[in-house]
């Protein structure tokens, strides 16, 4: 496609939506496409570093999302949502929206799947829009657990008996927050209408996953699509900032990173943690790398083993590449770059999305679940042998993986809102076709036209 399009992305400034999203635009970028970006101000600096330069804040709406990512429960995260949310605030977040719009002039809006109002706003404007998404959020089957419950999908007869209280618990929230984005929109336009309000866009909606790790799933609209997962490589300068030659590759590396939300509960994770691993204590003669992120002191954890690197940050695709097992939060960037390496994984997870990934990681056989504010350093020492010594975790993590490097990721991402600023219509696979699209090549033969 020769004829440039102007892209705009409206993503939250939180790390696990803004990286996919960076790596798509990237490529968007090479094309030779312009591409604005409407989030938080606090991801100015680091959108700025990836070239683009269209930046148009959304702080109102950013207020709202970083209270949300501080609820550990889906009820509480739903109670959350729903008070920061209200009619007064939503028209704020859609005069923040309606600007950036009338700014930028896009041709095709990405919007992130948690992002309803900027879907609003795009059918405001009369302008295609593409979902991003790492798990299907409001995409309800019976079968499947519901977002942020982390149930396991084995136990059938009993999700669907608890399926009715997680419905009382959250239906309440999410009507309150319908309600009030309606009343919003008629404050703004008496004649502004939208078609779409559940987060799923019917042009195009992009999972940034496989059907291999994804939940079985049976009822698929056409718009849906598995592209494989979108990863942001590290800058130059993140990987020459990093003390590589205090690396020992004789030993089994294993590599610790925790996100930075829930600061206070990961930083006494990592006291225990460091007491399981110390090679004073530890069976197995490994090497640790533990990144605590940039809001903590490396200096409070008091007395670093020796076979510890202790960092506030670090180049986390290239350590994980090198790594043997792999602990993390459950981030959606952190465990699909996990599996794309095809390292098991303990994951460490604290409610909402983070016990989502946590439980689709168990499901697979790719890794253990553990809840950091039960975990002891007992708990943690005999699970971190049992990922280091039992080679079917290794194998289910390198089934993931192959899946994944089957699929373009961000590349087919980019390739598909191209298509989609093209032609204007709603992209859709054809009846029989398979969910996960793994070769644009095939593209012609896999859509419905």
């Amino acid at each position: 496609m020769d004829r440039k399009h102007r892209i705009l992305f409206a993503v939250p400034a939180l790390f696990g939506h803004l990286h996919p999203s960076l790596a798509i635009a990237r490529h968007l970028l090479a094309q030779g496409h312009a591409v604005g970006y409407c989030s938080g101000s606090g991801a100015k600096k680091i959108v700025g570093s990836y070239g683009i330069n269209d930046f148009y804040p959304r702080d109102v709406y950013q207020t709202a999302m970083d209270k949300m990512a501080q609820a550990k429960g889906i009820y509480e995260n739903w109670y959350t949502v729903a008070r920061q949310c209200s009619t007064r605030v939503i028209h704020q977040i859609f005069v923040e929206l309606i600007d950036a719009f009338e700014a930028f002039q896009p041709d095709v809006v990405y919007v992130d799947s948690i992002d309803f109002f900027a879907a609003a706003v795009a059918d405001k404007y009369n302008l295609p829009f593409a979902h991003g998404s790492a798990t299907t959020l409001f995409y309800f089957e019976k079968d499947i657990p519901p977002l942020g419950t982390g149930w396991d999908i084995n136990k059938l007869w009993l999700n669907r008996f608890r399926f009715i209280p997680y419905v009382m618990g959250t239906v309440p929230f999410m009507l309150k927050i319908y309600f009030n984005q309606l009343k919003a929109m008629k404050s703004i336009d008496v004649n502004w209408k939208t078609t779409n309000l559940s987060g799923i866009s019917p042009y195009l909606f992009m999972l940034f996953s496989t059907d291999k790790f994804e939940y079985p799933r049976k009822l698929f609209i056409p718009s849906m699509f598995y592209v494989g997962p979108s990863i942001l490589e590290p800058d130059e300068k993140q990987l020459l900032d990093f003390p590589w030659e205090k690396l020992d590759d004789a030993k089994p590396l294993i590599y610790i990173a925790t996100g930075t939300v829930f600061p206070e509960i990961y930083f006494e994770f990592y006291k225990k943690i460091m007491k399981a691993l110390s090679e004073l204590l530890f069976p197995i003669q490994v090497q640790v790398v533990m990144a605590i992120g940039r809001g903590q002191s490396v200096e409070a954890l008091g007395n670093i083993p020796k076979n510890f690197i202790v960092v506030n940050y670090a180049p986390q695709v290239k350590l994980m590449e090198k790594a043997s097992v792999v602990v993390t939060h459950g981030g959606v960037n952190s465990v699909n770059e996990a599996l794309s390496f095809g390292k098991p994984m303990l994951v460490v997870y604290l409610g909402r999305d983070l016990i989502e990934m946590a439980q689709r990681v168990v499901h697979n056989g790719a890794g253990i679940r553990l809840d950091p504010r039960k975990a002891t350093v007992r708990s943690i020492r005999k699970k971190i042998i049992q990922l280091l010594k039992n080679p079917k975790y290794t194998r289910s993590a390198e089934g993931v993986m192959h899946s994944f490097n089957k699929c373009g990721g961000e590349k087919t991402a980019a390739a598909l809102i191209e298509r989609l600023a093209e032609t204007k219509r709603p992209i859709l696979r054809k009846k029989e076709s398979p969910i996960t699209l793994e070769n644009m090549n095939d593209l012609a033969q896999f859509l419905d036209d």
